[in-house]
């Protein structure tokens, strides 16, 4: 169901058709996302909601509730327990474009008649279960159309599964919705396919008993069965079957969207977070309750996205891995870069890679990275447990730029403990960094699962009730919506509030995105025979050309990487033949860092122009060579 992006197939619905399919299950998956775009444009009246609108609803007011406030109307939709002008207010607060609140408010009537066509479709396969995955705004317009199905069908078993139904929420969801008769909780593969054979059998006894599984005494019954989800219900991700996307691209194809969408599939090559194993980023509740990190062989992915593309005749792939394995930087990575096909993936990472981890990624044809930058404080990583520093993370913006790669990343705020003065620092600091990829700006969010939801005292935090449209839209009582929310509303013990301290930096990123495009590579540089030329065209300054000579081009050449006084020194020493004296050193310095052309941090430096071609040095041709010997082996393996 929506609310997930038109442009990509669902991941969740392709692995369970696909490892039932390969059980000799009959199934059929309804990639009803891409229908309801297709019906929004369809309605008359107003301008309708277009997929740029959707793509809008999806990614920046979820949290709004405007996506679920869509399907909260009709005979069988969740009932709104505020009036719809009411609501259209509360949007216009959050800062919502009235043009957008007009679309909705218009197409929300409308939206009955969505949910009787999709049950028109989903009911002509003569259906015995009919599962929904439930991630993120999907639960409402799920529980809409499962009451449209039962009203029509009550003897059809309605399935529920994903990360909405992780932990407590599971049991909630049958608390909440009686319509909903079976919640897995965990990995749903190998439950799914037996849930499947047992609800053939009628053998309700042997499905009650699955691991993971949520289910109710008896039709209608408030007394649950709960299981704890088993490692038994892992599967192994080398045995898991393809995918099965065949259902969206023959959907799109006939689709009056296919001009206009150039669509990504969706592949998982790992589960979990390495990361998180060692330090849980205090912030983060993305694996719910297993955080165990495994991945597939580096021959096993690079088969796969091979035979998916040509499958699908597409080149362009999402790796919705929380986080990549390293492993695959020196396996699966140089493979890619060595084959015949271009191919253009988004990945996750951690952002402490290394230059040539970066370029190799590039060559490989990862064209869009989110690494988990999410500030440009050293002491506000510490805090969050992020396990690298600001000048890492400025580094890699850079090396990204160099590399032509893409990057969206957040910048976060509303950490318990976080100093005020940082976010100051933070926002004079970014005027030296428009030329590189801006972030997006957000407070901290009390998401269930991490540390902070689930220790908030131990954290200077009182965790607050459910976001207000959990209590706008959800049937259920405040001990149930306390279960059932996936992100909650919070306090500092300390009475903060950090909104109060960000406006200069929320200035500056505002500007940093509005010039995006004219300050990408604005501030560059080229070598010349024992000088430096420095082009600096970024907004945020007046505009300069800056001609180095030996000594400070050697410094600034030294800064590349993250460097000390020590070793600028030594760096000097090395190129001129001559020591620097550390009064000269220590202006030269004081300049850069004065035109931004240099960030400090720490005592330690890092530059920030942007090399105009890529420095294909000795280190690179050496990891060419490596990287043929890898992808030789990966190849034979």
């Amino acid at each position: 169901m929506p609310w997930l992006l038109v442009d990509s197939p669902s991941i969740q619905l392709g692995m369970l058709a696909g490892v039932l399919e390969r059980s000799r299950i009959q199934v059929a998956t309804h990639s009803l996302h891409l229908a309801f775009v297709e019906f929004a444009l369809q309605q008359s009246g107003t301008a309708p909601l277009t997929a740029a609108d959707y793509e809008e609803l999806s990614t920046r007011w979820s949290n709004a509730g405007a996506p679920d406030w869509l399907f909260t109307d009709g005979p069988h939709g969740p009932r709104a327990k505020v009036a719809a002008t009411q609501f259209a207010t509360m949007l216009r607060r959050a800062q919502m474009p009235e043009p957008l609140v007009a679309k909705l408010v218009a197409l929300r009537p409308n939206v009955p008649a969505f949910l009787e066509r999709c049950a028109d479709e989903v009911l002509a396969t003569d259906p015995t279960i009919v599962g929904f995955t439930i991630v993120y705004s999907q639960t409402i317009s799920s529980v809409a159309l499962a009451r449209t199905i039962k009203a029509r069908r009550p003897d059809v078993h309605i399935v529920f599964g994903g990360a909405c139904c992780d932990g407590p929420m599971g049991p909630a969801l049958l608390r909440a919705y009686r319509e909903v008769d079976f919640v897995v909780r965990g990995e749903g593969e190998l439950v799914l396919t037996r849930l499947c054979t047992a609800l053939a059998a009628q053998d309700l006894e042997a499905a009650r008993a699955l691991p993971g599984l949520c289910s109710r005494m008896g039709p209608l019954s408030l007394d649950l069965v709960v299981n704890a989800p088993s490692p038994s219900q892992r599967p192994q991700l080398e045995e898991l079957p393809l995918p099965s996307y065949d259902e969206y691209f023959a959907r799109l194809q006939r689709s009056p969207l296919a001009a206009t969408i150039l669509p990504r599939i969706p592949y998982q090559s790992a589960r979990g977070c390495w990361w998180g194993m060692k330090s849980h980023c205090k912030f983060c509740g993305l694996n719910g309750t297993d955080m165990e990190f495994r991945s597939r062989t580096p021959l096993r992915v690079h088969d796969d996205l091979v035979a998916l593309a040509e499958r699908h005749s597409t080149i362009d792939f999402t790796i919705v891995d929380n986080i990549m394995d390293m492993d695959y930087l020196a396996t699966l990575m140089p493979a890619l870069a060595a084959g015949p096909l271009d191919l253009g993936l988004f990945c996750e990472a951690k952002a402490n890679l290394t230059h040539a981890q970066v370029r190799v990624l590039a060559r490989a044809g990862v064209r869009t990275i989110q690494p988990g930058i999410e500030s440009l404080s050293t002491p506000v990583l510490k805090l969050m447990g992020k396990g690298v520093n600001a000048l890492q993370n400025i580094r890699l913006l850079r090396w990204c730029a160099e590399a032509g790669m893409h990057v969206i990343w957040n910048l976060l705020y509303g950490f318990p403990g976080e100093s005020a003065a940082e976010y100051a620092r933070m926002a004079d600091m970014a005027r030296g960094l428009v030329h590189l990829a801006p972030p997006n700006l957000g407070p901290l969010m009390l998401a269930r699962f991490s540390p902070y939801f689930e220790s908030p005292a131990r954290h200077g935090l009182r965790r607050g009730a459910p976001l207000p449209f959990y209590e706008a839209f959800y049937d259920a009582p405040s001990e149930v919506l306390a279960d059932l929310a996936s992100v909650c509303r919070h306090e500092y013990v300390d009475g903060r509030d950090p909104k109060t301290y960000v406006a200069a930096l929320r200035e500056q990123i505002a500007h940093w995105q509005q010039h995006a495009d004219r300050n990408r590579r604005a501030l560059t540089f080229r070598r010349g025979p024992g000088f430096l030329v420095i082009t600096d065209t970024r907004t945020t300054m007046t505009g300069a050309r800056y001609q180095l000579d030996a000594v400070e081009s050697a410094a600034y050449l030294a800064c590349s990487d993250i460097a000390t006084v020590a070793a600028i020194e030594g760096s000097i020493e090395r190129a001129t033949g001559a020591a620097v004296s550390a009064e000269r050193l220590g202006e030269l310095l004081a300049t850069f860092v004065a035109e931004r052309l240099v960030v400090e941090d720490g005592g330690k430096y890092l530059a920030l122009a942007i090399p105009t071609a890529v420095d294909w040095g000795k280190d690179a041709v050496e990891e060419q060579v490596q990287d043929g010997v890898v992808a030789s082996r990966c190849a034979s393996a």
